[in-house]
């Protein structure tokens, strides 16, 4: 139908989507699941942002954007427009500039008349989240004041559409932040995961339950060591649903979490939880089969993706489908090899090797950093590794302190610490890597990263002269100047460096954990790469980094992606996703060995 169908609900007779077609906005569409035409129901100047469906079919809900204002996409007008900022959160990667005249609403159509209702409009963003299975509640998430950009309280909110009363679901948290809300089959209770907000954004996540008709809301699981909201850092996943819980049926939900690195199934209520499915792969999507049975979207190392279903009542998964099947009959990906490791402190750590694709006795090594550092590598495919391994190189990739999935005391270590443990962490890797794996040649050694792997990639080359070259993507190089110009840096940084920048001592806190301060140590060869559109860790980072090493004579390049936001390589312009693993290979290539040892 368009050039983008997403966002599917299905009822008995039809699925409804969102399609977009060319510059146009997203349009709600109808097809009948028999066949036959399909018809856009139309909203003009309205752009479909999410379509749930009642269980019975009598009724559709869909999120509507209208405004008049244009993000950050290519502009041919002869008289373009200013553009007048007044909000402090004005910006968002991957998206653009925030508008500042914006409408949104809660829309309804009802199949039996065709007519489109709506709900309520206002002038602040909420995501819709479910729909009781009569079409009389709908659950919601959004900010607690709005009007507040200095205020991340994130909560969780039911409207009777019939009645239009309101129920904040989470007020007892004054600061949570939820992302997901679910209402139970009969409408009397709601399942939820958030958290307390305790540590900000990375506070680990927790599955809550609350009753409609008491307004008790309960932490169903306050001592599980798993995360709720998993986050595994990967490139091959597009357009994923984002639902992180479902029910059962009225007392149990099935929740997603992440553990050490990979997905986890649990199913529960009021009582508390259990383990249903540990396998090692990461779960992109899920929904509800049957009370005693789900059906998976799965991605592991060396599957790209697989529809599994799985038994609640024994957790045995059965796979449905494969995509990429014809394929894998004529392809041999590389195959990842995990290990356990040590720090120098003794901190318990784990990483993957994944070996070169090549008879060559000796390769050259690639140490990868992921980003955020509150992600994680895990066991999900990464297209870009198995790039690097079929170019010769073997990868090692690692999850030091703050990174994801192993705890909230493992997530905070990093806070006010960038540039110690979780350096020590990494370096430890690659050294354990080395030992143990003999075909890595240790005079030709690499180091890569994106955003916080960056980061820490110019820190490493700060720190020590033992690679041969290195490559940073969209990093971090100055805290201080990213304090005021990345859409989340003046609420990140404060958190992750332990300090306000204009705390006492927070300007030196600052500099010291910025690998901009260590520039006049640098002899790596070192190229620099960044998405011209970068919001996150605008490029400006990568230009003030250019021109410190480059004015003291280090072999140096600065390479700009037009048209591309801090996620160049998972959501960017397919050429260029191709150009930048390109540009990396041309750089290594370049400088087989290291020139400058410790």
């Amino acid at each position: 139908m368009g050039d983008l169908n997403v966002q599917p609900a299905v009822t008995a007779t039809t699925v409804y989507f969102a399609a977009k077609v060319g510059d146009q906005p997203a349009q709600l569409t109808q097809q009948p699941l028999a066949g036959g035409k399909a018809e856009t129901i139309v909203t003009p100047g309205e752009a479909v942002n999410t379509v749930l469906a009642a269980r019975d079919g009598q009724s559709l809900y869909f999120k509507t954007t209208e405004t008049t204002e244009k993000p950050k996409l290519p502009n041919t007008e002869q008289f373009p427009v200013t553009r007048h900022v007044t909000r402090l959160i004005n910006k968002a990667d991957g998206y653009g500039w925030l508008p500042q005249r914006v409408t949104y609403r809660l829309r309804r159509f009802v199949p039996a008349t065709g007519a489109v209702e709506e709900i309520f409009q206002q002038a602040y963003d909420f995501t819709l989240t479910s729909v009781s299975a009569d079409g009389t509640l709908v659950t919601y998430l959004q900010d607690d004041q709005p009007a507040n950009d200095r205020d991340f309280a994130h909560g969780a909110y039911c409207l009777n559409v019939q009645t239009g009363a309101i129920t904040h679901v989470t007020a007892s948290l004054a600061q949570g932040q939820f992302a997901d809300a679910t209402l139970s089959p009969d409408g009397t209770l709601v399942a939820l995961v958030g958290n307390d907000g305790q540590f900000g954004s990375q506070t680990v996540s927790d599955l809550y339950i609350a009753d409609l008709a008491s307004g008790q809301l309960t932490d169903c699981t306050p001592d599980l060591a798993a995360d709720l909201v998993p986050d595994l850092a990967g490139d091959f996943t597009q357009q994923v649903g984002g639902k992180l819980v479902k029910w059962l049926d009225n007392d149990q939900v099935a929740v997603l979490a992440a553990f050490h690195a990979h997905s986890q199934v649990y199913v529960g209520g009021l009582a508390g939880v259990h383990l249903v499915d540990d396998t090692a792969q990461q779960i992109v999507d899920f929904d509800v089969v049957t009370p005693d049975k789900l059906v998976l979207a799965v991605s592991r190392q060396t599957l790209p993706s697989a529809l599994v279903t799985v038994t609640v009542a024994d957790g045995q998964e059965r796979l449905v489908y494969d995509p990429n099947a014809a394929y894998e009959q004529t392809h041999h990906f590389a195959q990842p090899q995990h290990f356990d490791y040590q720090a120098a402190d003794g901190q318990a750590l784990e990483g993957w090797y994944l070996p070169a694709q090549t008879t060559a006795p000796r390769t050259p090594v690639l140490l990868y950093v992921h980003g955020g550092p509150h992600a994680n590598y895990g066991e999900a495919f990464f297209y870009e590794f198995q790039v690097h391994a079929a170019l010769g190189y073997g990868v090692v990739f690692v999850n030091p302190r703050g990174s994801t999935s192993y705890g909230q005391d493992f997530e905070n270590a990093v806070n006010g610490h960038y540039g110690e443990g979780d350096f020590t962490d990494v370096m430890s890797g690659l050294d354990y890597a080395l030992a143990h794996f003999p075909e890595l040649d240790a005079d030709r050694q690499y180091i890569a990263g994106g955003s916080y792997g960056g980061f820490m990639t110019l820190w490493t080359i700060g720190h020590t002269h033992r690679f041969a070259a290195a490559v940073s993507q969209r990093s971090v190089t100055n805290w201080i100047s990213l304090f005021g110009t990345s859409d989340i840096g003046f609420r990140f940084n404060p958190v992750e460096l332990g300090s306000d920048l204009f705390d006492e001592g927070g300007l030196a806190s600052y500099w010291k954990q910025s690998p901009l301060a260590y520039a006049p140590q640098v002899t790596t060869p070192v190229r620099l790469l960044h998405g011209e559109w970068d919001m996150r860790c605008p490029i400006s980072q990568s230009e003030e980094y250019f021109t410190a090493v480059k004015r003291a004579g280090v072999d140096a390049d600065f390479i700009r992606y037009p048209q591309s936001f801090h996620g160049v390589s998972r959501s960017g312009l397919p050429s260029l996703r191709l150009q930048r693993i390109a540009d990396m290979d041309a750089w290594f290539t370049a400088h087989p060995t290291v020139q400058n040892n410790d």
